[in-house]
């Protein structure tokens, strides 16, 4: 062959590569843009509560095994029939989803919702990376090519699709517009993995007969503990990610913005490790235990502040790498590529599975979290490099007693923890899908008064005065004299209140004799709680309804019975996140269907997060809808339980909220110091705009 046609070979073959690469990064994209497109896209009909998206990553996890048991079993099988496995998506496209909300069981629902609407193109497109690995492998272009770099191309897609989908496809587009983007995009993705096939055609070296054809070697079968070596440092990683999406959805809220941040990380682990001369970097060989134990210590400390936050993303990003980098470590020849890509998605799906349906049953609190930690150590040490057991023989006194040190700093606050934590009075603990119940007694600091406290997560969903004569006094953010105190003075008895929120019922001690009170919550266990702990709802001197179910949808549901609220009180949070479906120009018309003449709307919109105040101002504004807002500063001597907190009212009558700025609340409009931004609807929602740390920054 001519040197001319060796030059035409390789640049044939570089392009065959790049069209591969490409056609990888592509499937990756549209693969890991689809999850939080679909998140957003079940809110409408399920609620924003946190456990809706971890379902949603157990059931990615499950069709990601399901597509690599596929290229598994069938994909050298069906040789070109391929293409025409991935052009049975396109039935269920233009992507949507269509429900109807069921909350006896939810799990069974959204998980038949997913399976309807979103299996076929996820499969396929699950096919992607291992298909492409196994054609590279089995044909000339991939002679002297090793395919595990194709991996770190489909996770480098995988982490902009959702880093992309965070900060740039959410803020700037609504949802119809995202799925028929996405859709076209897919119709572009099987083009190219019909050219990239034509280019590469896998098929023929499967056919191609060789002169050593009756001297091939047929792999070793693998032993049943090299299954088990890619199954562990697969389900732990993925375990962990949950656990932390969990914890950080409980407190920060459960939106795309926050979903994306975890899996990115777990995802851009693989980036690192999952490379040429990949696996665990040197110094995390040897510093793992440390890792383990900043993590336990974050852990809890809590999420009250950012810095906590940023470090427990940061040791969460790298446990994984060194689990990841242990699973790269492992990796097989490229005759067993498929068995161990299938090990890896069971395993991970196992780990996924574990902590979405296995730990609200198993554990009364977040405990999947140091319990993973617990697993780490083990598998860690198992798999334990010669320099970490050799570091201590060798290492200098001062380096020896230095790490003595840090590792003592780290222990210290887990130790105090485990010390205070005896004495605090926690007098009931629960666990469901919807998050973790605490019951605490707390004294109050100078003072021989005691509150029984209502915990979500971390965050106070309720107080009650332990003494007896103050029971019936309200408590925290509904204290007499407060914001919501100024609303509801504004509406003589008798009334009808709606309140969107159960908590501990606090604002039961507002009903009087002859008005009636109706709550509206997801959380079936909420109400049992709240009757078996407090007092509220037994001693109201109102009627007390109770309806289950997400407030907005409920409330639409439960139109016929014609009935018209003097006050519609939004309450709910998951941990300290506000659902997003229930600020919605779609929400708030719910509510204007259900309002009375000169009635109310109240938004109790206290968090650490976001500062909503701007996003209710744009919406209500669109709806013709007059608005204003308590200002916290102005009582700032309010002291523990009471909270001062904000608060926005939303009337059709302007002149309806005039005394409540005549109670120093701030109308909104021109000169109320709010930014402005973009009204939220149920195709278009941009938390990042409303974030805190945001407008700090930026």
């Amino acid at each position: 062959m001519t040197d001319s046609g060796n030059r035409n070979d390789v640049q044939s073959q570089k392009l065959a590569i790049t069209m591969l690469i490409f056609t990888v990064f592509l499937g990756a994209v549209l693969l890991f843009s689809i999850e939080p497109l679909v998140g957003r896209l079940l809110t409408p009909y399920f609620g924003g509560a946190a456990h809706v998206w971890l379902i949603c990553l157990m059931f990615f996890q499950a069709m990601l095994l399901l597509g690599y048991l596929y290229a598994h079993l069938l994909v050298r099988k069906l040789g070109a029939w391929h293409l025409l496995f991935l052009l049975i998506p396109l039935i269920s496209l233009p992507l949507r989803i269509g429900a109807i909300a069921n909350f006896g069981t939810p799990v069974l629902v959204v998980l038949e919702t997913l399976l309807f609407h979103v299996a076929l193109p996820f499969v396929a497109l699950s096919t992607t990376a291992v298909v492409a690995q196994a054609w590279i492998a089995n044909s000339q272009v991939g002679q002297n090519r090793e395919p595990y770099p194709l991996y770190a191309a489909s996770n480098a897609g995988s982490l902009l699709a959702l880093l992309g989908y965070a900060f740039l496809i959410e803020p700037l587009s609504g949802l119809r517009l995202q799925s028929l983007v996405w859709s076209g995009a897919y119709i572009v993705y099987v083009l190219f993995v019909l050219l990239t096939w034509l280019k590469i055609r896998p098929d023929k070296e499967y056919r191609k007969p060789t002169e050593t054809t009756s001297k091939t070697v047929t792999p070793k079968p693998l032993m049943h503990t090299v299954y088990l070596q890619w199954i562990l440092p697969s389900a732990l990683p993925s375990a962990f990610l949950m656990a932390t999406t969990n914890y950080l959805t409980l407190e920060v809220g459960s939106f795309p913005f926050v979903w994306v941040i975890p899996l990115a990380l777990y995802l851009g682990s693989f980036i690192v490790t999952f490379r040429t001369h990949g696996g665990v970097p040197g110094f995390l060989k040897l510093f793992w235990p440390e890792l383990l134990l900043a993590a336990f210590a974050l852990y809890l400390l809590g999420l009250g502040m950012w810095p906590v936050l940023v470090g427990q993303l940061s040791v969460f990003f790298a446990i994984c790498i060194v689990a990841h980098g242990t699973l790269y470590e492992l990796r097989p020849p490229g005759s067993h590529l498929t068995h161990f890509y299938l090990s890896s998605a069971f395993g991970g799906w196992i780990g996924g599975a574990f902590v979405s349906l296995v730990a609200p049953y198993m554990f009364r609190g977040l405990f999947e979290y140091p319990f993973a930690l617990i697993l780490f150590a083990a598998l860690f040490w198992w798999k334990r490099d010669k320099a970490f057991t050799n570091f201590w023989p060798d290492a200098s006194r001062v380096v020896a007693w230095s790490r003595m040190l840090v590792i003592g700093i780290l222990v210290f606050p887990i130790v105090g923890w485990f010390t205070t934590s005896v004495n605090k009075s926690t007098k009931f603990r629960y666990r469901n899908f919807y998050g973790t119940y605490r019951i605490v007694d707390q004294s109050l600091e100078k003072s021989s008064m005691a509150v029984r406290q209502l915990v979500h997560g971390s965050t106070l969903h309720g107080s009650q005065f332990l003494d007896p004569s103050m029971r019936l006094e309200p408590t925290s953010y509904y204290y007499r004299g407060g914001p919501i105190y100024d609303v509801y003075e504004l509406v003589p008895s008798p009334r009808r209140m709606a309140v969107i929120g159960l908590g501990s019922g606090t604002i039961s001690t507002y009903a009087r004799k002859g008005d009636l009170l109706v709550y509206y919550e997801i959380d079936p266990d909420n109400e049992k709680i709240a009757r078996e702990w407090f007092t509220y709802l037994k001693e109201c001197k109102g009627s007390i309804r109770v309806i289950e179910g997400d407030g907005r949808l409920s409330m639409q549901a439960r139109k016929a019975d014609k009935m018209k609220y003097d006050v519609i009180t939004i309450d709910a949070f998951t941990g300290d996140g506000i659902p997003t479906h229930l600020l919605t120009r779609e929400a708030i018309r719910v509510y204007l269907d259900r309002l009375g003449e000169n009635g109310i709307i109240l938004f109790h919109i206290s968090n650490r997060y976001y500062d909503l105040r701007p996003v209710l101002k744009s919406t209500a504004s669109t709806l013709g809808l007059f608005g204003a807002m308590n200002d916290p500063g102005k009582k700032s001597n309010v002291k523990a339980p009471y909270v001062e907190g904000q608060w926005v009212a939303l009337s059709v009558d302007s002149m309806r909220l005039s005394p409540l700025i005549d109670r120093g609340w701030t109308a909104l409009g021109k000169g109320d110091g709010l930014k402005d931004m973009a009204p939220w609807t149920d195709d278009y929602i941009n938390v990042l705009g409303a974030c805190r740390i945001i407008d700090k920054f930026f």
